[in-house]
């Protein structure tokens, strides 16, 4: 990753109890998977055009909410005040220089770098940063990790470089808010949604953009680091057919294939001149609106539970790469507990039994899902185990920007959706993060006192031993209640030529292009 190694080490801990809790949790976070790149078969040459392919439109006007569309775009275009070291588990500089936390933790001073420019040629300040988080901040934006923006109760900048964060309360999940907000430009932001303008300080400018086709990215000049820049062009392709995005990368027409089904990815990996490569990771569950018959009955949720075969899912659909799992998180998260991941096994008549006890039978119900190849996949298996209790599920097949949108106001539509979320965050971010994890206002419009003490505990818990006390509670209740059915968990898999290199991931699973070269 493009990022200030000796950042961390420049760092003024004011404050070992804060200091450490906030490293701690960004330790918690990067230390489940985070994944570097891959090498290439030679050395890298200057120039030449690296071809992506992946199967979600580009989504301009959702930079700020991690939106899939943008995995491949959003860390070449854009930088970020910090990221997480993959390897050390530790937050770098990136347009942050250093960062002070005070001894109490409710506030921290940022030193930017002096020496970053937008593609447009103007200076990135401090000014940049708060018009940044008050995006992030506001409901309306629909931004990833916008909780814990809510929890910085005053910004000041002090000179262009140099910034003062004031917080409600610590904050140890801070890390992960400023590695899913990528600064922009104050000044034509406004602009962006329309993608005719899109002005970042990443090593690569937004050059042209297809909706429904092309996006092609060019090497930033004025970048601080442009030397470290191999490709003239960054061009992705948007290829929905999972048989086309297989012929592209096998012809080579295609270097680097995102979103690819599991299965394909695995198979093409095998042939000689490609390389499976595995990032970030996502959770699949299915969720139910609890206002809405009949999933207003706990009981019914329960026998949903019941009703899926995770196993299929994770063998047909994910090629075996994947956890079935009845928890929202990996398996290597503090806290995990296995028996709570099996506490709902495949068990049909179990199912039906619930649904008889509930007075439940022949009912039809919409359920939202994305327009992916693993979607649908899941979806067809889901639907195929709910039609054998007597349950109808009808899809309602949505783009990734008409999805996002309807996270964003809260409002799925259907009485079920099939979610797709990166777990790449902590459970102290993802608790107050994820759109269908939130005690208040989530996907499920689900609500009780209890739940939202056991996300306060989760957010607050920072030693290793609170964590796991704190997220097996939750846990436990978030599987009883049963609003959201996790079904499996799985790493991001990417299909790429030998000669690609360079290529690395954030702890989200985003891409980072930046530095990606191709073989001489």
């Amino acid at each position: 990753m493009s990022v200030t190694k000796s950042a961390w080490r420049r760092r003024v801990a004011a404050g070992a109890t804060g200091a450490a809790m906030l490293a701690s949790a960004a330790c918690s976070a990067a230390t489940q998977g985070v994944a570097g790149s891959a090498q290439s078969a030679g050395p890298v040459k200057d120039g030449g055009t690296l071809v992506v392919a992946q199967t979600s439109d580009a989504d301009p006007g959702s930079f700020l909410k991690t939106s899939i569309g943008n995995i491949a775009s959003e860390y070449a275009i854009f930088e970020t005040l910090t990221l997480i070291d993959g390897k050390t588990g530790r937050p770098e500089g990136v347009l942050a220089r250093s960062w002070t936390l005070a001894p109490d933790g409710r506030s921290m001073d940022l030193q930017l770098r002096d020496d970053v420019t937008f593609h447009s040629g103007r200076k990135m300040t401090a000014d940049d940063v708060i018009f940044v988080i008050k995006q992030v901040q506001d409901p309306k934006t629909g931004a990833a990790n916008q909780s814990i923006a809510a929890q910085i109760t005053d910004m000041a900048a002090k000179g262009d470089h140099e910034l003062s964060l004031t917080f409600k309360r610590p904050l140890p999940n801070i890390f992960d808010l400023f590695e899913t907000m990528p600064i922009q430009n104050k000044d034509t932001y406004a602009d962006y949604a329309a993608g005719t303008k899109v002005d970042g300080t990443g090593r690569f400018t937004w050059k042209s953009w297809t909706p429904g086709g092309k996006l092609q990215l060019a090497k930033y000049a004025g970048h601080r680091d442009a030397q470290n820049t191999h490709v003239d062009t960054i061009e992705i392709t948007l290829i929905k057919d999972p048989t086309a995005m297989v012929a592209a990368i096998r012809s080579g027409r295609v270097h680097y294939g995102v979103g690819m089904a599991a299965l394909d990815a695995r198979t093409l990996s095998q042939q000689p001149g490609f390389e499976l490569v595995t990032s970030g990771g996502a959770a699949i569950a299915l969720g139910f609106d609890v206002t809405k018959p009949p999933f207003d009955n706990k009981a019914v949720r329960q026998a949903v539970h019941y009703a899926i075969d995770r196993e299929r899912i994770k063998q047909q659909v994910e090629g075996g790469q994947a956890d079935a799992t009845n928890l929202p998180w990996r398996t290597s998260t503090i806290g995990y507990d296995a028996a709570q991941a099996k506490q709902y096994t495949f068990q049909a008549d179990k199912a039906k039994q619930l649904l008889a006890e509930a007075g439940v039978k022949n009912t039809s119900f919409d359920m939202v899902t994305l327009n992916t190849p693993e979607a649908t996949g899941v979806f067809q298996i889901v639907k195929n185990n709910l039609a054998a209790i007597g349950l109808d599920a009808k899809p309602v097949v949505l783009t990734a920007a008409d999805y996002d949108a309807r996270i964003a106001k809260r409002d799925m539509g259907a009485p079920a959706f099939l979610m797709q979320n990166s777990n790449g965050l902590s459970p102290a971010s993802a608790v107050v993060s994820r759109p269908e994890l939130l005690a208040e206002d989530n996907l499920s419009h689900f609500k009780s006192p209890e739940y939202s003490e056991l996300v306060t505990a989760v957010t607050r818990a920072s030693t290793a031993a609170d964590q796991e006390k704190a997220l097996k509670a939750h846990s436990a209740y978030f599987a009883d209640q049963a609003f959201v059915l996790p079904l499996v968990t799985r790493p991001t898999l990417t299909v790429r030529a030998e000669a690609v290199s360079g290529i690395t991931s954030t702890q989200m699973g985003f891409l980072d292009l930046g530095q990606a070269g191709l073989s001489k």
